[in-house]
């Protein structure tokens, strides 16, 4: 009992460093983004920061150990699709912030739960089971994040179409994680920073040559100095070390579940900050999804954190496929 205690309060501080880092990161990012309208090459700021700190991390300290089952056939099946939808899921939530305000975009987020268990039981993760009484509560956070779009005075379609990408590849991005880190692979946080960042680094150089590089190069200096930069890169490494310990220590749908009070909190501070007005259809759609989140939460407390894959090897996610194979070969190369 005293275990269970414990775990709860360190997942409980854990759950807690990520909701105010993220705020503080958005908010940042924000800021940025009204001086230096280029998300995409925020992005690449980021992950390349993540990069080079985990490769220093890498050769100074023991705190990054590579992974034995890491091959080629692996890092394409398991590490290229977590970068993938990464560096999608960061330049998308960065992008949306130049089209709809804080306030909306954290009320379009509440929808987060859905698509994250969808991309659960899409992957062999049945946390819950499928069941009728956890489609009618997923039903209630659609129509509560349904009614506070109807609420919007700034509605933006081009921007609520991005914002609605974004929650679906972070959906996979936390999925895929936790499988990596809790599965056969069992990552550690820093060792999946390590081996994805710079893959996501590498996608996001190939957006910005896309779409950002005649921007940039028609712009003159963007008036932020090099410390804001460093903090703004040292802060968003800690919240990508924060986001992936959660998972780990709770589950990718607890992270999901967290960003309601997230979300009623940079809410709070739009209103404060940029004086954006929130009106009561919005408060009332963003109370029914936070209802119908809190709900599911309960629906899903006896399981959280617990991968349950089907039985069937076949019904497995491939790269977990991948591992297990390679695992055998190396049994069979010890015993010959």
């Amino acid at each position: 009992m005293a275990a269970m205690s414990t775990n709860r309060s360190e997942s409980l501080l854990y759950i807690s460093a990520w909701i105010l880092l993220s705020s503080i990161v958005i908010v940042f990012n924000k800021w940025i983004l009204d001086r230096f309208p280029f998300a995409i090459t925020l992005t690449t700021y980021h992950m390349l920061f993540a990069t080079i700190s985990t490769q220093i991390l890498s050769r100074t300290t023991s705190l990054i150990e590579p992974s034995p089952e890491m091959c080629p056939r692996f890092y394409t099946k398991a590490i290229l699709p977590t970068g993938l939808c990464f560096s999608m899921s960061l330049i998308l939530s960065n992008k949306v912030y130049l089209y709809l305000s804080v306030s909306f975009i954290q009320m379009l987020k509440a929808i987060g739960p859905v698509a994250t268990l969808g991309a659960c039981w899409s992957m062999g993760i049945r946390n819950p089971e499928p069941s009728l009484q956890v489609l009618l509560t997923l039903l209630v956070i659609v129509c509560g994040v349904a009614i506070s779009s109807l609420g919007e005075l700034r509605f933006v379609l081009v921007g609520f179409l991005i914002q609605g990408a974004a929650v679906l590849f972070e959906a996979y991005k936390n999925t895929l994680q936790q499988i990596l880190i809790t599965g056969q692979t069992r990552l550690s946080t820093l060792t999946l920073l390590y081996y994805f960042a710079p893959t996501c680094t590498a996608f996001n150089v190939i957006w910005v040559l896309i779409f950002e590089l005649q921007g940039l190069q028609h712009r003159g200096a963007s008036g932020i100095g090099p410390g804001i930069w460093l903090l703004n890169g040292v802060l968003c490494f800690g919240l990508n070390i924060a986001s992936v310990t959660v998972i780990k220590k709770t589950s990718s749908l607890v992270l999901t579940l967290s960003g309601i009070p997230k979300s009623i909190l940079l809410s709070s501070m739009d209103m404060m900050l940029y004086r954006t007005p929130i009106t009561l259809v919005q408060a009332i759609g963003l109370s029914i999804a936070a209802a119908g989140t809190y709900r599911y939460s309960q629906l899903n407390s006896s399981s959280t954190g617990i991968i349950v894959l089907d039985k069937k090897k076949g019904d497995a996610p491939l790269y977990m496929r991948v591992a297990d194979e390679e695992s055998q070969l190396q049994d069979e190369m010890t015993q010959r």
